[in-house]
């Protein structure tokens, strides 16, 4: 049996990408595959693309690394620009999905859908839409989905197929946390990845499972070092790595009050 580490949406935190670099460490876990958006939002994109291509085996494209490629709005050209060529040219080189055999299940993994990085499924959303997922125009249907994009860790079964959402590392959303202090988010907001554990390569069936990993790390250091780091848009970036919602949500909250 072997492990495979599905990551995904680290987004420029490489405070978090580290900690779950040491946590796939001591699980000894050797693959690790990424389901794309390593960059915008956070402290240290080139440092997060050059260590997301020293360990990571697969690397998908996100909508992230589309902003950063071809972004006009400040918060994107400060990426690109930090980012340089050679890194932009390797994000753009990017496959959109990735296919894979494990224990007799086909699985394949993208940011957000196969051919589109902007196609946005929720967890909330119906079963039909869900399935579009799984929609293949060569007819090549997966059983299994893993994909990042929402930041919500979830698992559903439907007409015989799976469909994960392997959470985020850098940028978590908790939905249901909203009405909590910021305090109490800083002290239990963590980076989420997943764990495939059976026959990697294997169309025979044979045993497979997945595990939801959740992993603390240093909330006050990585805005430490956004700081440092002069980045745009830091005071989201830090309303978001606090709160685990996003700014227009809280926007939103505040007009209804």
């Amino acid at each position: 049996m072997e492990k495979i580490a599905i990551i995904s949406d680290i987004h420029s935190n490489i405070t978090a990408f580290k900690a779950i670099l040491e946590d796939i460490e001591k699980r000894g876990i050797k693959r690790i595959f990424c389901a794309g958006d390593l960059v915008l939002k956070g402290s240290s994109p080139c440092e997060v693309v050059d260590l997301a291509k020293q360990k990571c085996e697969i690397i998908v494209k996100g909508n992230a690394e589309e902003g950063a490629i071809k972004g006009t709005t400040m918060h994107k050209i400060w990426h690109r620009e930090t980012l340089g060529e050679d890194r932009i040219k390797y994000l753009d080189s990017l496959p959109m999905y990735f296919d894979f055999y494990m224990s007799g299940s086909l699985i394949r993994m993208f940011h957000a859908s196969k051919n589109d990085t902007h196609f946005r499924v929720m967890d909330f959303d119906s079963i039909d839409n869900k399935m579009k997922l799984f929609e293949d125009e060569n007819g090549i249907i997966p059983d299994i989905i893993l994909y990042g994009d929402i930041h919500i860790q979830y698992m559903q079964k439907f007409y015989n197929k799976t469909l994960v959402n392997v959470g985020s590392i850098g940028n978590v959303v908790e939905y249901l946390h909203h009405d909590r202090n910021i305090k109490d988010m800083m002290e239990t907001t963590q980076a989420y990845y997943t764990v495939l554990e059976g026959e990697y390569g294997e169309k025979t069936r044979s045993s497979l499972s997945i595990q939801f990993v959740k992993v603390p790390y240093d909330i006050n250091k990585e805005i430490e070092i956004a700081r440092k780091n002069h980045i745009p848009s830091l005071d989201n970036y830090i309303l978001e790595l606090t709160t685990a919602e996003y700014r227009k949500n809280k926007l939103k909250k505040e007009s209804e009050k």
